[in-house]
């Protein structure tokens, strides 16, 4: 396992390897763009050389950005009414062409900076059934990457399972994978908290096992590149996405000493998503966590 975080890339790009660095990560998670905006940012390019030299440097991969919030490929290919929160839309946009093309942009970003993929939220069928948004998420992200070209992957997060959003289990992760038709460039990315409040048994003895062979039979071990390690706010199959620090949530220390032990998941960058004792994300305690309750994990294991 190589533990990485998600960090900030504010004040230039290459600040992120520097942040890792200071976090002792292995790999790397990065917003390349500001994840609230349609606006895509144009990194200047001795900030990209400075960032592939500094994480060549500290010997940091795989490294990995996370996508937009904002991006849906699950929306309705139609205009619909937009504008700022709480305010009376004053425009409308095409939500579905928008994630695509912003897709499109963090792959591009992705291979200028040597990122390995991009972490996408599958998606939601709000406004139309959920096969017609899988429908349209696969056509989506095919024609995403033909368009980007290059050699980064698109990688599908599992979701916690709220609302209308697809993603919540394996079966319909396998449905979306289908539905790219050529997915040389698909891969997933698998988050503890997500499936523990989806319902997935990982903090009991030999959960995590019968959930990776489960992954295995529906979607496939080899299609598995990343992990997010995070523990939970909230109670088991309560389908909300609410992160907490490792040890101190409902997966507890003895759930993640579980997970970080599991031989199915030991060759994957490990990145934290926690909110860190004081709230502005992962730290250096928690990236100390990880390491000692994967060893103890496998201690007690063997």
């Amino acid at each position: 396992m190589r533990f990485g975080a998600h960090v900030s890339s504010s004040g230039g790009i290459s600040n992120a390897i520097d942040r890792g660095v200071a976090l002792g990560c292995d790999s790397l998670q990065v917003f390349t763009h500001n994840p609230r905006t349609w606006r895509p940012i144009t990194h200047k390019p001795e900030e990209v050389e400075a960032f592939r030299r500094k994480a060549a440097e500290a010997g940091m991969r795989p490294l990995v950005s996370h996508g937009l919030y904002l991006i849906n490929l699950g929306a309705p290919d139609r205009e619909v009414p937009t504008g700022p929160p709480g305010k009376p839309a004053t425009r409308t946009r095409n939500i579905y062409r928008a994630s695509v093309e912003s897709l499109v942009q963090h792959l591009q970003t992705a291979d200028s900076l040597g990122l390995e993929g991009v972490v996408l939220h599958v998606g939601s069928f709000k406004g139309s059934s959920e096969d017609e948004a899988i429908e349209r998420i696969g056509a989506g992200i095919a024609e995403a990457l033909d368009a980007a070209g290059g050699t980064a992957w698109v990688y599908l997060e599992n979701t916690a399972g709220a609302g209308d959003t697809i993603g919540r289990n394996f079966e319909q992760l396998r449905r979306v994978h289908d539905a790219v038709g050529a997915p040389e460039r698909l891969g997933f990315c698998l988050d503890s908290q997500h499936l523990f409040a989806s319902g997935y048994p990982v903090h009991e003895p030999g959960g995590i096992d019968r959930v990776a062979q489960e992954f295995d039979d529906v979607v496939g071990l080899d299609r598995l590149r990343c992990l997010h390690l995070n523990d939970s706010k909230t109670a088991f199959g309560s389908n909300r996405d609410r992160h907490e620090n490792l040890g101190d949530g409902e997966i507890g220390a003895d759930g993640m000493r579980r997970i970080l032990a599991c031989p199915e998941l030991q060759g994957l960058p490990v990145i934290l998503e926690v909110p860190g004792a004081d709230g502005k994300g992962p730290d250096l305690d928690n990236m100390e966590r990880a390491r000692r309750f994967r060893a103890e994990g496998l201690e007690g294991r063997a």
